[in-house]
């Protein structure tokens, strides 16, 4: 804050000229975004986010005029707090022959390196050949192995540690349920498994009212139950997710 005490009262303009109020405004804009990138301080993304301004006011029983920084508040659409991005590593087999199944590996890069995907949540995606998460595509029965404890029954596809197995049957034709293209069904069934991956849940209820996009991590290939196909994670899903606050590879808990 900076005073300044006149012995006289005169004009506010002659002695505070509008052009030294905007060299102040910027200069103290300025020293504040310094002090915040120098203390290493981020900025949330909350309900309010608060920046400052500076305001001269002027007390006409003592004629003073006073520098003051005040708070400005704007509103945010998200509450959830930035943090680092977590990159996941993976790697990508195709164990089936037929021509159905030629473009898995490349649907799995580009679904996950989609910006409408997990991505927003400050997930990065990264092929490679040595890491920890495998994406695999096979056949019910094998499928039916990889995913134990789980039961899915040679037809459905699960995520199990580091491993998401995904069923070459529903890959090839999607479900009687599935009310999409076939495309968008396997974007859906790459983005609901990863999800798993990256320790997100079933919601409950899994459709939250008949004709609204269906949650990605619904179990769209068979409770759609009204909502509508869906490929990719919703604003609230990704605002889960962005916590990071879930560990990769889950084991078989849900």
């Amino acid at each position: 804050m900076e005073s300044r005490n006149f012995p006289a009262r005169p004009d506010l303009g002659d002695l505070f000229p509008l052009s030294y109020v905007r060299s102040v405004v910027a200069a103290t804009a300025l020293l504040a975004a310094s002090a915040a990138a120098c203390s290493g301080d981020s900025t949330p993304r909350s309900a309010t986010a608060t920046t400052s301004r500076a305001v001269a006011s002027t007390d006409p029983a003592t004629t003073t005029t006073t520098l003051v920084v005040a708070p400005v508040t704007t509103s945010t659409s998200s509450t959830v707090r930035l943090r680092e991005t977590v990159t996941v590593r993976y790697r990508v087999e195709r164990r089936t022959t037929d021509d159905p199944t030629l473009d898995f590996v490349a649907t799995v890069d580009a679904t996950l390196g989609d910006g409408r995907g997990w991505s927003r949540a400050r997930f990065r995606f990264v092929r490679d050949d040595a890491a920890p998460y495998l994406i695999v595509l096979a056949e019910g029965e094998e499928v039916d192995r990889l995913c134990l404890p789980y039961e899915t029954y040679g037809k459905y596809s699960c995520q199990n540690g580091p491993v998401v197995a995904l069923n070459a049957d529903r890959w090839r034709s999607a479900t009687p349920k599935w009310t999409g293209d076939l495309p968008t069904y396997r974007q859906m069934l790459v983005n609901h498994e990863v999800g798993h991956l990256l320790g997100q849940k079933h919601p409950r209820p899994q459709c939250p009212a008949r004709g609204q996009l269906a949650p990605i991590m619904n179990q769209q290939s068979t409770e759609l139950d009204g909502c509508l196909p869906n490929p990719w994670p919703l604003g609230w899903e990704i605002d889960l997710a962005a916590r990071h606050d879930r560990a990769l590879a889950p084991p078989p808990d849900r």
